[in-house]
């Protein structure tokens, strides 16, 4: 009885022995689920790609927010005229500027003097060191009673516009009145978004 008791217990230990080789070292024969197919598509370069992607989207989307990608925007209106200047027998004043990406805008005041004529637009962007001038994008005043740059005597005229296309990377930028008068101003930006127009700095 006790020998019976002996074999049927070595044969149990055997059995035991033989099933957990079997479960566990059988090749994955009886892995339930795998947590990540070979396959897959969420394998780890992919994985890299994607954080890589997104990591590339929302540097994009702040460069846009910080307005690398917007074009900014500056203007200023003066109460007192920072710079006038005859043409003719007119009186020109610089009223505003307004900056937005690469086209500025100068808003004049016109004062005529007593006779009716033809206001010239001398004005001119003085583009490089060597002195090359640059015309307005506007050719000509017009005024509401003519539409033609032909003012009434003793007319002041508000809000002439003359545009300009310009490169915000060459500020500060120069100015010529051109004609007779022959004045020098220099425009700048502030950090504040506003616009200074000033005579140019003399040296010495």
């Amino acid at each position: 009885m006790k020998r019976a008791l002996i074999i049927l217990s070595s044969i149990a230990v055997v059995l035991g022995v033989i099933s957990f080789f079997v479960v566990f070292y059988s090749g994955g024969n009886y892995v339930v689920s795998s947590p990540l197919p070979s396959d897959s598509t969420y394998s780890s370069s992919t994985v890299a790609n994607a954080s890589s992607t997104a990591s590339s989207t929302l540097a994009d989307a702040s460069s846009t927010a910080n307005g690398s990608s917007t074009l900014a925007e500056y203007s200023s209106d003066y109460s007192e005229p920072p710079i006038s200047w005859s043409e003719g027998a007119e009186t020109i004043s610089v009223a505003g500027a307004t900056l937005s990406g690469s086209q500025l805008t100068l808003k004049l005041t016109i004062q005529m003097g007593t006779m009716a004529e033809c206001v010239p637009m001398n004005i001119r962007l003085i583009a490089d060191e060597k002195g090359d001038l640059t015309a307005p994008l506007t050719t000509q005043f017009a005024f509401p009673e003519s539409g033609t740059c032909q003012g009434t005597p003793g007319t002041t005229y508000n809000g002439q516009e003359v545009v300009f296309t310009v490169d915000p990377a060459t500020l500060p930028l120069v100015f010529t009145t051109g004609g007779t008068s022959s004045k020098f101003f220099e425009l700048s930006t502030t950090p504040q978004g506003g616009i200074t127009v000033a005579p140019p700095p003399t040296n010495g």
